[in-house]
């Protein structure tokens, strides 16, 4: 699949609860992998008054992702 693929897609969890939609894919380069998937825009993020939290709020950790296919599903946490 093409990361390009991945955009607007929801985000479930195996619980049936809706995260949002994929708005950014943060990469790892050193490794060559998705390492986040972002529910908001990274320039929404960098406007918040606490970038830590909104980050923590609005991101998904790629190795939580169990299924892609029109939605992507991942772990509880």
């Amino acid at each position: 699949m093409m990361l390009s693929e991945i955009y607007g897609k929801k985000i479930i969890t195996s619980g049936g609860k809706i995260l949002g939609d994929v708005k950014e894919i943060v990469l790892d380069v050193e490794n060559g992998q998705v390492s986040h998937l972002l529910t908001t825009k990274l320039e929404q993020l960098a406007k918040s008054s606490n970038v830590r939290e909104a980050l923590s709020k609005n991101s998904i950790l790629y190795k939580r992702v169990k299924n892609v296919a029109e939605s992507i599903v991942v772990s509880e946490k």
